[in-house]
C-alpha cells in the first residue's frame, strides 16, 4: 500500500474575495436581508427575504419592496432615513425581530443604498418577557404582602432596592441613594450596632432569619422592619450576592406588645382576686347549665371547693340538701338571678365541702358586654358573714342595755324627785293631822299631784317601750283635735295663743284617741315652752294626697293621709339637737323642766299607727312639727 498523498492547500487570493458578488454576501447571512435604493425599489435580497417579501426574491428585484418587509423599510426611513445607521426591535405578525440598517455605496459617486437586515429574536423576547412578567408578579405579590426586596453584592457591597422598598422605608428612588452611611443615618439610633452585624454577616455569606430593627422616616414615624435573606450562586455555583426579603411588621409588634400589656394585666388582676379577702368566683350560664371556671383563693378557703369540683352541681354544691324555708327561699333567688341576668345580694346558709355550714352573704353581679343584652357570664362576691352577725347581735344588745340603763337612770331620777314631797308630807302630816287639818289638806293634794305626775311619767315610760298595745280603728280626726286642744287651752300660759286651721273635715283615721290627745298635748307644749310662754302656736290640721316622689321622702306609701301641723316662733333648733330630739331622756331644758320623753313617746306612738313625724327648725326661727297619720279607707292605710 502507498502512503496517500498529502492534500494540499492554498492560502486565499485578495482577488477572490473581491470577485464576490452581493448576492453571495447576502446568501451568507443567516438572516432575511434586502438592499433598498433610496425610491423604496429592491435592488437586492437573499432567500431567506421570501416570506417577508411574500415573492420570489428574484421576480421582485427593481421593484417597490412590499410585504412585511415594507413596514419595516418605513420604520427605518423614520428613524434613520437613508443614510444614517439604526437598529431596533420591531414585532410583526407575532413574530419579532431584531432589525439592523446601514447605509453602504459602491462608488464615491454612486447612489447610496441601505442594506436592512431583520434577525427573529422571537424566542429571546418571550424569555424576556417570561422573565418580565416573573418579575413584575414578583413585584406585585411582594407589594400585596407588604414586602420589598432586596440584593446585596459581596465584591462592590452595592445594595439593589425593588420598588417597594422604597415605599416600606419613606423615602423616593430619585433622591435617596443608598449607602452604608447614608442607610445608617435611616436607622434608629439604639439599633445601629445591631444593624450593622446584620450587614456584615450578609456580606460574609451568613444568611438572615427574622432579623429585627427599628428606623426612623424622614416624617419622624419609627417603625419596626424584619429582614430574611439567603445566598445567591452564579451559574458555575459560586456563591457572589445575597438576596433578601423586607417586612415592615410595626403592626405586628405593636399587637405583641399590647398581648404583653394585656397578659401582664391579666396576671395582675388574677392575683389581685387571689389576694383579694372576698371570695370571688366567675360562672358563665352559655352551657346547659350554668358552669363555675374559676374562684380564688379566699373562695377556695371559703368553701373548700375549686372551680374542679363545682363542675357537676356548679354553685348548687353550697346548697344544703336539707335546707328549705327562708334560706332555702333566698337560694331560689339567686337561681332566678342569674336566669334574669339581674344584680342581687342575698344572705344565704352556705355548706362548705367538708359539710359544716356557715352564713354566707353573696352578691351577684351581671357582666354585660352590651348594654340590653342578657348576661352569659356572672361574678359572685361570697364572703362568711357569721362572726359578724353575731357582733352585730352584740352591739344591738349591749345598745340594748345602754338604753335601758339610760330610761332606767331617767325614771329613777324623775321618780325619785316625785317621792321627796310625797315621803316628806306624809311624816309631818302625821304630826299636825289632828291640829292643822287645813295644812294638811294641802299636803296631801301635793302628794296626790306628785302620785299623778308619777304615774305619767310610768305611763310615757311604757308607752315608749310599747309595752302596751292600744286598739287602733277608725276615728274622726277633726273632733279628736278639738276635743285635745280645748281641754289643753286651759292650761297653757295665758300669755300663749293658740290659733286653729281644721280643714280635715269629716276625715276619719287609723289612731287610738287617747294617743290622739298625748300626741297634741306633747306638741303644743313643747311650742309654747320654745317661746318662753308668750307668742302664738299654730295648729293646722288638713287631708292631703301624696305622689310617689314626697310619700317615698318620708318613706310612706303614696295615697291620701292626714297631716297635723304644729308650728312656733320660739329659739329653734341647730342641726345637732335636730338629729337628736327623738332620743329617750334628751332635753334642752334646765333641770327638773322636763323629763325628755314627750317628742321619743310621740314619735313612738306616730310609727304604732303607720304613720311619720317630721321636724323643720332653724336656730331663732322656729319649729313646725308634721304629723302625718293614716286616712282609713285609704290605699296608704
Amino acid at each position: 500500500m502507498t502512503a496517500p498523498s498529502a492534500i494540499k492547500t492554498s492560502a486565499p487570493d485578495r482577488s477572490d474575495f473581491a470577485q464576490l458578488t452581493v448576492q453571495t454576501w447576502l446568501e451568507a447571512l443567516p438572516s432575511p436581508a434586502v438592499v433598498l435604493d433610496g425610491d423604496m425599489v429592491l435592488v437586492a435580497a437573499n432567500g431567506r427575504a421570501e416570506d417577508m417579501l411574500q415573492s420570489y426574491p428574484a421576480s421582485v428585484v427593481g421593484a417597490i419592496v412590499n410585504g412585511p418587509f415594507r413596514s419595516i423599510a418605513d420604520r427605518v426611513r423614520r428613524i434613520a432615513g437613508i443614510e444614517t445607521q439604526a437598529w431596533f426591535e420591531h414585532p410583526l405578525g407575532g413574530t419579532w425581530y431584531y432589525v439592523t440598517a446601514y447605509p453602504v455605496q459602491a462608488r464615491a459617486d454612486g447612489p447610496v443604498l441601505q442594506v436592512v437586515i431583520a434577525t427573529d429574536i422571537t424566542r429571546q423576547k418571550h424569555a424576556e418577557f417570561e422573565i418580565r412578567e416573573s418579575e413584575a408578579r414578583l413585584e406585585e405579590a411582594t407589594r400585596i404582602a407588604q414586602l420589598g426586596t432586596y440584593k446585596v453584592y459581596w465584591d462592590t457591597e452595592a445594595v439593589q432596592w425593588s420598588p417597594h422598598m422604597y415605599v416600606l422605608h419613606g423615602l423616593s428612588p430619585d433622591s435617596f441613594v443608598h449607602t452604608p452611611d447614608s442607610y445608617r443615618e435611616i436607622v434608629h439610633p439604639e439599633d445601629r450596632d445591631l444593624h450593622e452585624r446584620y450587614r456584615r454577616n450578609q456580606l460574609e455569606g451568613k444568611a438572615l432569619h427574622g432579623a429585627e430593627y427599628r428606623i426612623i422616616r424622614k416624617d419622624g414615624t419609627m417603625r419596626w422592619l424584619r429582614l430574611d435573606g439567603r445566598v445567591l450562586f452564579d451559574a458555575d455555583g459560586e456563591p457572589y450576592a445575597s438576596f433578601g426579603t423586607c417586612q415592615d411588621v410595626t403592626e405586628g409588634k405593636q399587637r405583641e406588645q399590647e398581648l404583653k400589656h394585656l397578659l401582664r394585666r391579666n396576671t395582675i388582676l388574677y392575683e389581685a382576686l387571689d389576694a383579694s379577702p372576698i371570695g370571688v368566683a366567675v360562672l358563665t350560664t352559655d352551657g346547659p347549665r350554668p358552669e363555675v371556671f374559676y374562684v380564688n383563693a379566699e373562695f377556695e378557703r371559703l368553701t373548700g371547693h375549686k372551680a374542679s369540683s363545682l363542675a357537676k352541681r356548679s354553685i348548687g354544691a353550697l346548697r344544703a340538701e336539707d335546707q328549705s324555708g327562708v334560706a332555702g327561699g333566698e337560694w331560689d333567688k339567686v337561681n332566678l338571678a342569674l336566669q334574669t341576668s339581674r344584680a342581687g345580694a342575698f344572705e344565704l346558709t352556705c355548706v362548705r365541702r367538708d359539710g359544716t355550714t356557715f352564713l354566707g352573704q353573696l352578691e351577684v353581679a351581671p357582666v354585660r358586654d352590651h348594654p340590653g343584652r342578657e348576661a352569659t357570664v356572672f361574678v359572685l362576691n361570697l364572703r362568711d358573714i357569721t362572726i359578724d352577725r353575731q357582733r352585730a347581735e352584740q352591739l344591738l344588745q349591749s345598745q340594748k342595755m345602754e338604753a335601758l340603763g339610760q330610761l332606767s337612770g331617767g325614771v329613777a331620777h324623775e321618780i325619785n324627785n316625785l317621792l321627796q314631797p310625797v315621803l316628806a308630807l306624809s311624816d309631818l302630816g302625821q304630826d299636825i293631822a289632828d291640829t292643822d287639818p287645813v295644812k294638811v289638806r294641802k299636803y296631801f293634794e301635793v302628794i296626790a299631784s306628785s302620785g299623778r305626775k308619777a304615774r305619767d311619767v310610768v305611763r310615757q315610760v311604757l308607752t315608749f317601750a310599747r309595752r302596751d298595745a292600744p286598739q287602733l280603728a277608725a276615728y274622726p280626726i277633726t273632733a279628736l283635735v278639738e276635743d285635745a286642744l280645748r281641754l289643753l287651752q286651759s292650761g297653757l300660759p295665758p300669755e300663749i295663743k293658740l290659733m286653729q286651721q281644721i280643714e280635715a273635715g269629716e276625715a276619719e283615721a287609723l289612731v287610738n284617741p287617747t294617743q290622739v290627745s298625748q300626741v297634741v298635748l306633747n306638741l303644743v307644749k313643747n311650742a309654747a315652752d320654745a317661746m318662753d310662754g308668750k307668742g302664738t302656736v299654730s295648729v293646722r290640721l288638713r287631708s292631703i294626697d301624696l305622689d310617689a316622689a314626697p310619700a317615698g321622702a318620708l318613706a310612706l306609701a303614696p295615697g291620701r293621709w292626714i297631716e297635723l301641723q304644729v308650728a312656733d316662733a320660739g329659739c329653734g333648733m341647730d342641726a345637732y339637737t335636730l338629729s337628736r330630739v327623738f332620743e329617750p331622756f334628751f332635753t334642752t331644758k334646765l333641770a327638773g323642766k322636763g323629763t325628755g320623753l314627750g317628742l321619743s313617746v310621740v314619735y313612738s306612738i306616730v310609727v304604732g299607727w303607720g304613720g311619720m313625724l317630721k321636724l323643720e327648725s332653724e336656730v331663732d326661727q322656729g319649729t313646725t312639727a308634721m304629723v302625718y297619720i293614716p286616712a282609713a279607707h285609704s290605699d296608704a292605710s
